[in-house]
């Protein structure tokens, strides 16, 4: 069992913490603002950059330790429901072992 300090559990489960990462909305946690991403700012605008906005995902996804690849990304934005699918493949490490995980995360306001 990971350590608990003040009111987050610190995971060990690499997707996860992608997952946590991807639904962290820029200026959401007072402590870091810096943190997250910038759905209000970049995707749920007007005429928002798709690939731009793909971009900032996958460097997202690879600042999360034990991620070694994005290896596929898809981005879809349905502006009629104010949604965001993220649909990704990536390779990370875990100790020894070397794996392969896809994950789905959607987004919504």
């Amino acid at each position: 069992m990971s350590p608990i300090t003040g009111d987050v559990e610190i995971t060990d489960s690499i997707p996860q913490a992608i997952i946590i990462r991807l639904k962290w909305f820029l200026n959401e946690w007072r402590m870091r603002p810096d943190f997250g991403l910038p759905y209000y700012e970049e995707v749920f605008v007007k005429n928002p950059s798709t690939s731009l906005f793909a971009s900032r995902i996958r460097k997202e996804i690879l600042s999360v330790e034990g991620v070694v690849s994005v290896d596929s990304l898809t981005v879809d934005l349905d502006k009629s429901t104010r949604k965001c699918d993220v649909s990704f493949k990536c390779t990370i490490e875990d100790g020894a072992d070397i794996t392969q995980v896809a994950e789905e995360v959607v987004i919504d306001v």
